[in-house]
């Protein structure tokens, strides 16, 4: 990989963990939250590290920010309006060529998967966007951007487009098939009896 290139991890932790209950980034899983384990696929390809959060969590997050991220909410033009707005305000706060974005409930994910991303970012500049897919499924906050999605992400938000799906059909976007052996890494949690599983199993 071309370490001239920067690159900036982006953990996606502002949704509101409806299903949940409570915010899932507080909950622990082989006893570190799912904020510190969403930091460790991509923090070794990183030069710095974000989280874009709601304001209100920002103070109860330094307990377990054990990365030392940047903790930030949205930019106020987009507050509120999803995980688009998450990367938005993220390419706005620090200037990267490349963004590893993560979400905050896939405590299994590995870093292999985002080496392989990455690499191929790297090596096709023409790909804005590197997603994994699996049987037409496509995991969005799950991937590498590039800095030159930025105006259409700002376009997106502005006309009321908050669909991170709607951005990759915008753009030069790269889909990866997930291979059957990396599935394992792909189990997201939404509520708490899925938790459960993942620790029982």
């Amino acid at each position: 990989m071309d370490k001239q290139m920067t690159c900036v991890g982006v953990v996606l932790a502002g949704g509101e963990s409806r299903r949940f209950g409570s915010p899932k980034m507080f909950a622990k899983w082989n006893s570190k939250t799912f904020f510190e384990h969403s930091f460790d696929p991509i923090a070794p390809f990183s030069d710095s590290l974000l989280a874009v959060v709601r304001e209100e969590w920002i103070e109860a997050l330094h307990s377990c920010n054990t990365y030392g991220a940047k903790l930030i909410s949205d930019s106020d033009s987009f507050k509120g309006k999803g995980p688009l707005a998450g990367i938005y305000s993220a390419m706005i706060t620090k200037k990267a060529d490349y963004y590893l974005v993560s979400p905050c409930d896939m405590p299994r994910m590995s870093s292999s998967m985002y080496k392989k991303w990455l690499t191929i970012a790297m090596n096709h500049p023409d790909y804005e966007c590197v997603v994994p897919i699996r049987k037409g499924r496509v995991y969005p906050l799950n991937g590498i951007y590039k800095r030159t999605c930025l105006p259409d992400i700002e376009t997106c938000l502005t006309d009321h487009v908050y669909k991170v799906l709607s951005l990759l059909k915008r753009k030069n976007t790269h889909y990866v098939e997930i291979c059957e052996d990396e599935e394992y890494f792909f189990n997201n949690v939404n509520t708490k009896e899925e938790l459960l599983k993942l620790t029982d199993s």
